[in-house]
């Protein structure tokens, strides 16, 4: 597929993915010259602000917008200045950089009460043949038919768990979202390398949309579970964790794409954490197509915040010994 364009859907695979794709989550109105405004927006369930995967999507849909031609983006970088409220839509401002023969770019602000709250830079590139071409190659790991949904997951934890109180409304919540996830069963993680691995797909039928649509709605996906690896080595949310969870925030995001794909086929999201220090952690991801494509790759750097029970504890005992020695 030298030529950038969309797999066909593989019907052999039996894939019953074919209620209407919801376009309202990425759906841009243009309302200005390269001004674009939000049509809707989602407020995770006790998060602080909107879903910043959704502001990603939206924003290189906006950048889009405006390139014309053949060209595709390659890669998208992000900033996330100020958390945004589902009360208001996002205006997406977008500023023509550069109009090459080979690569295009554009810088995209979203601003919510005159205030901007994201930035974003986009590269689009004209597709063109290349004799260098390699890859890491895609792990082994069971399939999305063999795994149960992310709904499903969360009943039978809350089965296993009697200690653990699940709210039915996140359950309706993560089967109300345009993605729906699989999550692959990894060992019990050590200290060190934390690896996760999900399989991704848009709900609905995508065929007919443009590869910009694809490419948009991977990069909505593609902020599920990348920071969160970095808390996996810590076990945060099992009971009795020695650590406690009390800051996680996106900072910045970048997401390259290498070649074409679907968004509405799975997709495996491998993910790394190689590095959390200084109330930061970084996460990495590689997403591979069915048939073991390296289609795109991610990073994505946070305000990672924790307590440590145990270290807080031997301190305040510390402080209160102090308290009762004998004056010298």
């Amino acid at each position: 597929m030298a030529d950038g364009s969309i797999p066909a859907h593989d019907d052999a695979a039996g894939d019953t993915n074919t209620a209407p794709f919801n376009a309202r989550t990425l759906e841009l109105r243009e309302v200005g010259p390269d001004t674009f405004l939000s049509v809707d927006l989602w407020q995770p369930l006790g998060n602080r602000g909107v879903f910043g995967g959704q502001v990603i999507g939206q924003a290189l849909a906006a950048a889009a917008k405006t390139v014309d031609g053949p060209y595709q983006c390659n890669s998208l970088h992000c900033y996330f200045l100020a958390a945004g409220v589902n009360t208001e839509m996002i205006a997406y401002e977008v500023r023509r950089i550069r109009q090459g023969t080979s690569y295009s770019t554009r810088v995209v602000m979203a601003k919510q009460s005159g205030r901007i709250i994201f930035v974003a830079m986009a590269s689009f590139q004209r597709p063109e043949a290349s004799p260098l071409d390699h890859q890491y190659a895609m792990p082994d790991v069971p399939g999305p038919e063999a795994l149960i949904s992310q709904e499903e997951r969360l009943r039978r934890r809350q089965a296993r768990l009697s200690s653990v109180v699940i709210d039915q409304s996140k359950i309706d919540e993560y089967s109300m979202l345009p993605v729906e996830a699989r999550t692959v069963p990894t060992p019990a993680e050590q200290r060190g390398l934390p690896v996760n691995a999900v399989w991704l797909r848009a709900r609905g039928d995508m065929s007919g949309l443009g590869h910009v649509h694809h490419q948009s709605m991977l990069a909505y996906a593609s902020d599920f579970a990348l920071l969160g690896s970095t808390a996996r080595p810590y076990h945060m949310d099992r009971p009795g964790s020695r650590y406690q969870l009390s800051m996680m925030v996106s900072l910045d995001h970048t997401i390259w794409f290498h070649a074409p794909f679907r968004a509405d086929e799975w997709l495996l999201y491998v993910i790394e954490s190689p590095r959390a220090a200084s109330g930061r952690g970084l996460g990495v991801g590689r997403i591979y197509s069915r048939d073991g494509v390296l289609v795109a790759s991610t990073a994505q750097e946070g305000v990672v915040r924790g307590t440590d029970r145990e270290t807080d504890h031997q301190t305040f005992e510390f402080v209160k010994s102090l308290a009762h020695a004998p004056k010298l």
